[in-house]
């Protein structure tokens, strides 16, 4: 049997095995149920894709933020295919690819070839799930768009390929290689900074902007620029065929991008470097890891630093939990960075293509910016926060054999989520206050500072509030939470089980604040002739008691369920 025809078999019956082993899930009423959720989800997705206006065929902004989100994307994969990672060839093999390819009677090349195969397919299905959710909105024709995100997500993982072997052969050269590689990218830096200034020199910032369409002329100018416009070429070119709104457009765009191709794929093909030994320990690495996680423990190395708190010798037992799931959010950190940095910079691009007055005065940005973080965090926070009973899952066993109560063990894993994510609301708000509200209107002003006052007693209860509630699904629905350790489970019925359970806490959530805000009004509408906007700290104080109290009383509810919990019949699969 010839190779092309063994891979051909082997993904084959990969694709069968997969298929059967995913429909022998659905014998269980949760993959079941969550697999009809899934495909309710991914029809209603679908159709309000089709059914929205496409920003191809408007003008103005949200055109052009397309564009440049795009570009930018692009751009920043090729950035970091040069300057993140490690100096060695990108290809990865399974374990089970490395036993049955890599002792045939197989060149390197055509175990090249193959990889570069299985890439390829999947910045196809990449494209395919990018085109039934954006696609139509983006450029109007779903099968243009489909056929051009394809090649340019094909052509970039073809240059991440090529710039990690010619990443490879450079760090074999020594320090002369080190220097030609940085000093390549140092130069690459100067130029597109060069490029900017250029471009600012001739069209610099208007003073005077009357309307938004005026800021995007500038824009629009300064992309047309010719230093920034040769900057960036490269992810205009990529993304051209994607945002093609006809045939004959679509067509005119494609030879630069089939040029670059196959460009990059004799790249692939000159520098290729031997791989087999990187992609062996990597296997075994990725093995490992996987082993770990099953067993409960983390993968990977940790920076010692300084613990939260000392932990004494003597005092209440359920502070050592605390302890040991605060040390997990500082081994866990990082993800909020890098979401606030996003948050922000989406927030200027979007300011950039709306009122130019914006970046005159930084305390209109910053005052709103972080009073939107500090709400936003109180719904992605409590999925985000997972330094609780999620993460101990697989351990339940472990806890369960701890001298302490359910009660004490639920209380103290709930505590340190709930403590980081009140943390970062406090902070958020303490500066959104101190900045102001960003607008010189008289009344919102006197607003701010109440609202302000309000929402930093509100917004931690409403967090411990979904906090609670995704830690109960844990001790009353184990199977059902997807756990932190081990290899999740994957498919559409997979999907839809988390769906299911986020729509269930997001249910039971909204059940349990209708108490809190009969309290508040409760609270609030006998004081405000009085006090007026000042009845809102008082107001969300008596909701946020009525929170904590409902959480005090789920607790010692969780507490005793958990001491009755049947861990090895509850285990997730």
């Amino acid at each position: 049997m010839s190779f092309p025809r063994a891979v051909l078999f082997l993904w084959t019956a990969s694709l069968r095995n997969r298929i059967w082993r995913q429909l022998a899930r659905l014998r269980h009423p949760r993959y079941l149920l969550g697999l009809a959720v899934a495909l309710v989800y991914l029809y209603s997705a679908v159709t309000r894709t089709v059914g929205s206006r496409s920003l191809g065929g408007l003008p103005g902004g949200p055109r052009l933020f397309a564009e440049l989100s795009l570009v930018g994307s692009v751009l920043g994969t090729v950035f970091a295919a040069w300057v993140l990672g490690k100096d060695q060839p990108s290809l990865t093999f399974t374990e089970t690819e490395v036993v049955q390819l890599f002792p045939a009677p197989v060149t390197r090349r055509a175990l090249l070839h193959y990889k570069l195969m299985r890439g390829l397919m999947g910045a196809t299905a990449g494209a395919l799930f990018a085109t039934l959710f954006i696609g139509r909105v983006v450029s109007g024709t779903p099968v243009l768009f489909f056929l051009g995100a394809s090649l340019a997500l094909g052509t970039l993982y073809l240059h991440t390929t090529a710039a990690a072997f010619t990443r490879t052969r450079l760090a074999a050269r020594g320090p002369w290689g080190l220097v030609l590689r940085w000093g390549g990218v140092a130069l690459v830096l100067v130029a597109v900074a060069a490029a900017m200034l250029s471009a600012l020199r001739a069209h610099p910032f208007p003073e005077e902007i009357s309307s938004s369409r005026d800021l995007r002329v500038w824009l629009q100018a300064m992309m047309d620029s010719p230093g920034l416009a040769a900057v960036l070429m490269p992810g205009r070119v990529l993304v051209e065929p994607s945002l093609a709104g006809s045939m004959s457009g679509f067509l005119h765009a494609l030879p630069p991008v089939l040029a670059l191709a196959a460009a990059h794929y004799a790249w692939v093909v000159l520098v290729e470097v031997p791989f087999e030994e990187a992609a062996v320990v990597r296997a075994e690495t990725r093995a490992k890891e996987r082993a770990l996680r099953a067993s409960g423990q983390r993968s990977g190395t940790y920076t010692l630093r300084k613990p939260p708190f000392r932990l004494l010798a003597r005092g209440r037992p359920e502070v050592a939990l605390v302890w040991k799931n605060l040390i997990a959010r500082k081994r866990m950190a990082g993800g909020f960075a890098v979401f606030a940095l996003f948050i922000v910079f989406g927030g200027a691009i979007a300011a950039l293509l709306g009122d130019a007055r914006l970046f005159t005065d930084t305390r209109r940005v910053v005052g709103p910016l972080m009073l939107t973080l500090a709400v936003l965090l109180t719904v992605v926070g409590p999925s985000a926060f997972r330094m609780d009973l999620r993460m101990d899952l697989p351990k339940l066993d472990l806890l369960r054999a701890l001298p302490l109560t359910g009660r004490q063990v639920v209380g103290a894993e709930l505590a340190a989520s709930a403590l980081s994510v009140a943390g970062l609301q406090l902070s958020l708000l303490a500066v959104a206050l101190l900045m102001g509200p960003g607008t010189e209107e008289s009344q919102l002003g006197e607003w701010w500072w109440p609202g302000g006052l309000g929402l930093a007693v509100l917004l931690p209860s409403l967090s411990l509030a979904g906090l609670f509630v995704q830690n109960a699904a844990v001790v009353l629905f184990p199977a059902w939470v997807p756990a932190d350790a081990g290899q999740r489970v994957r498919g559409l019925e997979a999907m839809g089980q988390r769906l299911l359970t986020m729509l269930g806490t997001l249910v039971v959530t909204m059940a349990g604040l209708v108490p809190a805000t009969l309290v508040a009004l409760l609270v609030g509408l006998p004081l405000y002739p009085a006090l007026e906007e000042w009845t809102l700290p008082l107001s969300a104080l008596g909701a946020a008691v009525v929170l904590v109290g409902e959480v005090a009383l789920g607790v010692v509810a969780l507490g005793r369920a958990f001491e009755s919990l049947d861990v090895s019949e509850e285990r997730p699969e």
